[in-house]
């Protein structure tokens, strides 16, 4: 049997965490030393990847940075699929005067892509934010 910790507790335990090791190279790797750190004498504490993602870019607690592929699709998308904020056009003015939107940029992560050309996630770099 396990049990699913308080926000609380997992963003603590990512401070505890990037404090420890200063920057972790993957999402997988941060959701091993987190549950580690949750599961300290107990054992049964699980947490989700999305979750840890979303709690450490929320909190403030990690600067994230994104490592994106092609995927050569032309898909327009309204939410981030790092962080799920709803992402801004990304516009550029013609020679005309007329606006064009030319991507999508994320305001809380910093995730964008280019709208002929859909950018999806492929790895996850996390690194302590000074101060916090």
């Amino acid at each position: 049997m396990y049990s699913i910790p308080k926000d609380g507790d997992v963003v603590l335990a990512i401070r505890n965490v990037l404090a420890r090791y200063k920057t972790i190279h993957s999402l997988r790797e941060l959701k091993e030393r987190v549950e580690q750190e949750l599961n300290f004498g107990t054992g049964n504490n699980r947490v989700g990847e999305d979750r840890i993602r979303r709690l450490a870019i929320i909190s403030g607690m990690a600067i994230v940075k994104v490592h994106t592929k092609s995927t050569g699709q032309d898909i327009s998308i309204s939410k981030c699929p790092v962080c799920a904020s709803n992402l801004k056009a990304s516009r550029n003015m013609t020679v005309y005067g007329k606006t064009v939107t030319i991507g999508y940029k994320c305001p809380e992560c910093n995730y964008w892509t280019e709208k002929g050309d859909l950018r999806v996630p492929s790895r996850y770099e996390f690194t302590v934010r000074r101060g916090k």
